[in-house]
């Protein structure tokens, strides 16, 4: 029997996480105006706390625990919109590991040496040397790229051994780099067994599932205290529906990515048809959801005073971590499907 219910010790988990990120990194410190520190400040601060380690093993210097915690505390770093290079910190650790490079992996996991995200464009081709183009999230300071292809093979190319090159300044707060790997020699790496490319789709699917709950929440309390015509919005029926079909989206993804966290920790046949569908899913409802909490804070939800427009502005990154929604699907449709218990 599949246990879905949240343990008091994995609650005590989240809550930590959270109470952090609220003080520390609340989603109004996108606002060109905030004061708050950024992210990148904090980075070593993060690992300290372990994010980065949950699942890396006792052995490596890592927490010890597992993909159902990881994924727990990764929908918490979505609710508050953070960088994607979470999701590359927490692997580039586990490749480095694999690899047998303790000391590099326990840098990674405590946040003292920065992995960026590469995100493929196009074919990506990993062995000794590895050949690809790739869009880089929040690269500048980053001392290694983590490439991943769909076999589950993964590498950290080193930052000397990429050609780079601007795309964007910084969109909220988000800044965007093509990285061209031409032949380039990658001395951390692991096969495909490793199954980077289920690790991806299930941290990628926990942020987005974090990221339809702050957007439930926010809508929802905004809906309470936003007064027409003498009383809520949220008294009136299109506002209830929107507010209603957020907070479905955000449990029916929660839940998902619960059972797809469980099916990848247990090591399961099915784990990478859980961890894509949950990818999948995440992606679509994020988007819906990061439309929606705007339109319900009306005209203010698109001025940079409100913080609505940033979670369909991160729904869109989110989105196209390892593939938007249309590749999930190939890659969906492109696997046997799970057998059903009797």
């Amino acid at each position: 029997m599949v246990d879905l219910v949240v343990s008091v010790e994995q609650q005590q988990i989240i809550d930590s996480v959270a109470d952090y990120l609220g003080s520390k990194l609340p989603v109004a410190r996108l606002r060109p105006d905030a004061k708050s520190p950024s992210e990148m400040s904090l980075w070593s601060e993060m690992g300290a706390l372990g994010w980065f380690m949950m699942a890396l093993p006792e052995s490596a210097g890592g927490v010890g625990l597992g993909e159902v915690e990881e994924a727990l505390v990764f929908r918490q770093l979505g609710r508050h919109l953070l960088s994607p290079n979470v999701i590359a910190s927490a692997i580039g650790a586990r490749v480095a590991a694999a690899r047998g490079q303790a000391d590099l992996a326990l840098a990674i996991a405590a946040g003292r040496t920065r992995v960026a995200l590469a995100n493929p464009i196009g074919p990506v081709a990993i062995g000794e040397r590895v050949d690809g183009r790739f869009q880089a999230f929040d690269a500048e300071g980053a001392d290694w790229l983590l490439v991943l292809d769909d076999a589950g093979s993964a590498a950290l190319a080193p930052r000397e051994a990429i050609r780079w090159r601007t795309l964007s300044s910084a969109i909220d707060g988000v800044t965007l780099h093509e990285a061209i790997l031409a032949g380039a020699r990658c001395p951390v790496g692991a096969p495909a067994t490793f199954g980077g490319h289920v690790l991806l789709r299930l941290l990628a699917a926990s942020m987005l599932a974090g990221l339809c709950e702050g957007a439930r929440d926010l809508a929802s309390e905004y809906a309470k205290v936003r007064q027409q015509f003498g009383q809520p919005i949220g008294a009136f029926q299109a506002i209830k529906h929107k507010c209603s079909d957020m907070a479905l989206r955000a449990d029916a993804t929660g839940a998902l990515v619960n059972f797809a966290s469980i099916t990848v920790a247990a090591r399961r046949d099915d784990a990478e048809f859980q961890a894509t569908a949950a990818k999948l899913l995440g992606g679509q409802y994020a988007l819906l959801s990061g439309k929606e909490v705007i339109q319900v804070h009306g005209g203010i939800g698109f001025t940079v005073e409100c913080d609505a427009h940033h979670f369909l502005k991160r729904a869109h990154l989110y989105d196209q971590i390892g593939g938007g929604v249309r590749r999930q699907q190939r890659l969906l449709l492109a696997q046997p499907a799970p057998e059903m218990a009797a």
